[in-house]
């Protein structure tokens, strides 16, 4: 029998077993997919092996709690590019707007290497053998003064604590049967928590060189036209390899994989230049096709609804269910300084309980 098992390999889950194991606790993680890292994924682009972000990407110094692991962690961190001229469309028949970024905002940082960095850093530090891979969950079950959960490969475990940073709406979604039940009023919450990232198309392209920087622009695009309709630089670290990366709107879902690319040259062709034409990949990521991600809800949740709901602290199952995850915090709920947060929060109140 395992002291804590912890479902999900995402940050949460990482956080978990990380600030565990610092107090001596060691913790078993159970993830659905075959890698760990959960919605943060930093893959290399095919042109040039530029590290691109298809999952989370930006924070601040606001973000405390992060800032504080990665410093733990001994990873660099760098400023996010953004000095420059911004591009601003509302139409694509009509000329875009051009803005000057003031000196005074609020800088934004990436990891050095890839978000991925942090999330691997965190593996290496729990012990990769304490994660078990492509096993999804299929029940949950109160046995007396333990929980016994099966997986889907007919992996039967048991420990005195459960920890699921499973998004709460996908929680349900996924159809795992809890015995007893998850009471109504949580279940409630949980079917209106939006979940963070599950319905993003993030995109990069990847060139040779960064022709925007060299012309005065910022690679920062917001528009209304689409499909991209948020572009940022994304070069990397050492200022070798460089690329473009942003977010396209919902509709473009509707379009095959070659449309969105054709559209996306076009968009930055007309906005940044026939240099943008020029390029050596492009890479995308909807995540509404991962079924461990994303699940229709079925009407219109607003962004970050519900995160860090006070009924998400209350543990279920006699104290021994805990809910965890980036949607479950109060603190940057839907974020990565969330994910820390409550990765924290949780190992805190585990080794409260054992004293």
């Amino acid at each position: 029998m395992q002291e804590v098992i912890i479902v999900g390999a995402g940050l949460s889950g990482l956080a978990t077993a990380y600030f565990l194991k610092s107090n001596g606790v060691d913790a078993l993680i159970v993830e659905a997919r075959n890698r760990w890292g959960g919605r943060i994924d930093t893959v290399q682009a095919a042109g040039n092996a530029t590290p691109v972000e298809m999952g989370a990407t930006w924070f601040a110094d606001k973000h405390t709690y992060l800032m504080r692991l990665l410093k733990e962690l001994e990873l660099p961190i760098y400023k996010q590019f953004q000095k420059g001229i911004g591009i601003f469309e509302t139409d694509a028949s009509e000329e875009a707007q051009l803005f000057q970024i003031p000196d005074s905002e609020e800088a934004s940082y990436r990891v050095a290497g890839g978000t991925s960095k942090l999330t691997d850093a965190l593996a290496q530090q729990i012990g990769t053998e304490n994660i078990i891979l492509n096993s999804p969950i299929i029940s949950v079950s109160e046995l007396d003064d333990v929980i016994e959960i099966n997986t889907a490969k007919g992996e039967r475990l048991t420990c005195r604590y459960l920890v699921t940073t499973i998004p709460p709406f996908l929680l349900l979604s996924q159809k795992i049967a809890f015995n007893p039940p998850i009471a109504d009023e949580v279940k409630s919450v949980m079917e209106n928590t939006h979940t963070w990232m599950g319905d993003a198309i993030k995109f990069a392209v990847e060139y040779e060189r960064p022709f925007w920087r060299q012309i005065g622009f910022s690679g920062n695009v917001f528009s209304h036209a689409g499909p991209a309709i948020e572009v940022h630089d994304h070069s990397n670290y050492e200022g070798s390899r460089f690329a473009l990366i942003g977010f396209l709107s919902a509709d473009a879902s509707n379009m095959a994989k070659e449309e969105r690319e054709q559209k996306v040259i076009e968009q930055l062709t007309r906005l940044l230049g026939d240099e943008a034409a020029s390029y050596l990949s492009y890479t995308e990521r909807l995540w509404k096709e991962e079924a461990y991600t994303f699940a229709d809800y079925g009407k219109y949740i607003m962004p970050h609804q519900n995160s860090g709901h006070p009924l998400y602290a209350k543990p279920l199952m006699n104290g021994k269910l805990l809910l965890a995850g980036t949607e479950t915090s109060p603190v940057f709920g839907g974020y990565m300084d969330g994910a820390v947060y409550s990765g924290l929060a949780t190992a805190h109140h585990i080794l409260q309980e054992k004293r």
